[in-house]
């Protein structure tokens, strides 16, 4: 079933709701006979349209609201959050008032999970059977949400103009190395600029943010390492409906010749609303001659969007986005790029800069720093969750010295294009615990450890653990320790001091359209989680009782690949979590990463059989072996495969961990999410205890790739 079919539909369930003069008998009839026959055999479309076209054109008003909302749904290409759309049970809730079973006409209940069908053909069936389907359409909100979109839906341009008489530089023309061009920016109904694509400008994310106010104030911000940029960050002013003002950056191309590439963001308060990356063709001088090879001379796509709804209440209580890090993979030469992103002191830009780190220098840094968490855990923590003074002197000071390293690498110090002063420092100053970091990888996956990044000098082979950290804030005010670098204090660890969420909406080559970012996972009770195991792990039988005296939660569970195939098979549009509590790895050769179940491997040609299949967004939980361990040069990741398939988020280890510690781990962060905390939070508290309680420091072995604030919709902690 295409595209153009679920367009028909939607167009005409639009249509009814619009539609003014009551239908008569007759055509209700009729419209009932086509949701009998959607629901019969939707393959057989092409009698369904013949039959549904005779009816809606011999309705005028019909047809000329019919025509109108199918134009408006071909130019948005089918780009609709899916988020729109109920599900069948919630259909049914609004329809009847209670969720019932409805049953096909070859007795098989619809959402039977073996017939797959169409999710716009299931909801279009059910509203067509019912008496009066345009009074029907007319109460359904989640039509008046979708006839919203629609309507005001507009888009992300990006265009270049000569500055001296302000022509627009067609897309299909060059940039002239050394020449000055005008990049503007607007967000308007009408697409014009340079995409490659017809992704929309994700106004459902700012729905509730218009009760208040008239215009937003959007910051914009610009950055290349092949243009010159006057000024990175600028304000655009978007009203309600219509255009927005046009914002101008001037660029300058550096680069002689060749590909340039211009990363455009927008921001709303800090939270990253939609990103687009430019790429243009750079000639030494005019009239230079264009290889075919190099043709379509500017191009630009979406690299990221966001999906979820903002509220005035969500804003007012989760933390602003002050810090932003960029992360972003140069195909050309294959460095890895960073941008810091501050809001804290008016929108300015901390610093833009290329690290020239190649993947290899990056890979040993980060290699060491896994390394010595799996030393810490092997030959210190093995077996035990509980630790000691002793310990914690042994150990912190070797995770503080490989972070350092790493945190000096991604902040240098005194370049050329910098501030004079230690840009390490400026940023120690700025940031206040507990701020959200919000790491975006652009285009290339970056998994970078940054809970072990430490901010501080240190003498790591001289310095004992400071004895009093226990004793002062976070900022440990009045510490006398604080500056001498013979001693570590944890605080200074980022994994102790903020909470950092790695965006999982890079683009790939698997990823059709920008992987939108889920900050709610939209459970009912009992929360459904998918429990997949190696079973001769020994604590797994005892874990199971402490998560159901937890919260109330139904477990699928799963110690083969059979097994595991059924429940996602049965329970693919209900899962809330699937959880793995199993071995993980990367293959010697080809280097491919994979899970491991008590009977056989999961790895990425398996999960690329569920593309798409989790329509309700779970959280993914890797608690294994090295299940987080993807160093920059791996370009195929079971997180992006999660991802793929539908899931909201991947949480993962750096290193092999213990079972004791997993358990332990798991079962204090569950408590914390099950009781409606986002994640992001959950991590962070118990990385925390982990630490003050135990003397521990492997909380820091667990990275969070979903947004901070992913949560359950309600809390399924028993009573």
């Amino acid at each position: 079933m295409n595209s153009s079919v679920t367009k028909t539909l939607l167009a005409l369930l639009l249509a009814l709701r619009e539609l003014k003069i009551p239908l008569t008998t007759d055509e209700q009839e009729l419209l009932q006979d086509v949701g009998q026959q959607l629901a019969l055999d939707p393959d057989d479309w092409d009698f369904i349209e013949e039959e549904l076209m005779v009816m809606i054109e011999a309705n005028a008003t019909l047809n000329h609201l019919y025509q109108y909302n199918k134009v408006k749904l071909d130019a948005l290409d089918g780009q609709i959050p899916r988020k729109l759309f109920p599900s069948l049970d919630e259909l049914e809730q609004e329809l009847f008032g209670e969720t019932k079973e409805v049953i096909t006409f070859d007795g098989q209940p619809k959402g039977d999970p073996n017939s797959k069908p169409n999710e716009v053909i299931t909801i279009t069936s059910n509203i067509l059977l019912t008496e009066n389907q345009d009074r029907t359409a007319k109460q359904l909100i989640f039509l008046e949400q979708i006839s919203d979109f629609v309507q005001n839906y507009r888009y992300f341009n990006t265009y270049f103009a000569d500055p001296s008489n302000q022509i627009t530089v067609p897309s299909s023309e060059p940039l002239i190395h050394g020449y000055v061009y005008i990049l503007y920016i607007d967000i308007s109904p009408e697409k014009k600029g340079i995409d490659q694509q017809q992704t929309p400008f994700p106004e459902q994310a700012l729905a509730q943010i218009w009760n208040v106010q008239e215009t937003l104030v959007l910051d914009v911000v610009v950055a290349s390492k092949n243009f010159s940029i006057n000024a990175p960050v600028k304000k655009l002013t978007l009203p309600r409906s219509g255009s927005s003002d046009s914002v101008q950056f001037t660029v300058k191309p550096n680069l002689f010749e060749g590909r340039g590439y211009i990363q455009v963001e927008l921001f709303y308060r800090g939270y990253l609303l939609q990103s687009k990356k430019i790429t243009v063709l750079i000639i030494p001088m005019v009239g230079a001659e264009i290889p075919d090879s190099l043709r379509s001379p500017q191009t630009a796509r979406i690299t990221f969007t966001t999906t979820d709804l903002l509220t005035n209440e969500q804003l007012a209580l989760l933390p602003e986005r002050v810090l932003t890090v960029d992360v972003e993979l140069d195909q050309r030469d294959g460095s890895i790029d960073f941008r810091f992103l501050d809001r804290t002191g008016g929108n300015k830009e901390l610093a833009f800069y290329d690290t020239t780190l190649q993947p290899t220098a990056l890979g040993n840094a980060i290699a060491g720093i896994r390394q010595q968490l799996y030393s810490t855990l092997h030959d210190g923590y093995w077996g035990q969750v509980e630790g000691n003074m002793e310990l914690l002197n042994t150990w912190l000071p070797k995770l503080a010295g490989v972070g350092r390293e790493l945190y000096r690498q991604l902040l240098p110090h005194n370049q050329a294009n910098l501030l004079a002063d230690d840009q390490g420092e400026i940023l120690q100053a700025i940031l206040k615990p507990n701020t959200v970091i919000q790491v975006n990888p652009i285009l290339g996956k970056v998994t970078i450890p940054w809970a072990l990044l430490y901010e501080r000098k240190v003498k790591s082979h001289l310095a004992r653990v400071c004895d009093r950290f226990t004793e002062h804030d976070l900022d440990c005010t009045s510490c006398p320790h604080k500056n001498d670098p013979k001693y570590v204090c944890p605080h200074a660890f980022w994994g102790y001091r903020y909470s950092i969420e790695q965006l999982p909406c890079w683009t790939s080559s698997k990823h059709s359209a920008p992987i939108a970012l889920v900050r709610q996972i939209k459970n009912n009770q009992p929360l459904q989680l998918s429990f997949n195991v190696y079973r001769d792990f020994q604590l797994w039988r005892e874990h199971l009782p402490k998560l159901e005296t937890v919260a109330s939660v139904n477990i699928l569970l799963a110690e083969e690949i059979l097994e595991l195939e059924h429940i996602w098979g049965e329970h693919s549009k209900v899962l809330d979590l699937v959880y793995f509590y199993c071995h993980g790895g990367v293959e010697e050769m080809p280097k491919r990463p994979y899970l491991e179940l008590s009977d056989d491997r999961i790895d990425s040609n398996f999960l690329e059989c569920y593309e798409s299949n989790w329509l309700h967004h779970p959280l993914v939980f890797l608690n294994g072996c090295a299940t987080g361990d993807y160093g920059p040069e791996s370009y195929v990741s079971l997180i992006d495969d999660f991802l793929n398939a539908g899931a909201s988020g991947v949480v993962g280890t750096e290193c092999p961990v213990s079972e004791n510690l997993a358990e332990y781990y798991a079962i204090e962060v569950f408590k914390r999410l099950f009781a409606g905390e986002p994640m992001g939070q959950s991590m962070l508290a118990v990385r925390r205890e982990l630490l003050q309680q135990h003397y521990n420091p492997l909380g820091l072995v667990y990275s969070l790739y979903a947004a901070h604030e992913i949560a359950l919709a309600c809390s399924v902690l028993q009573k």
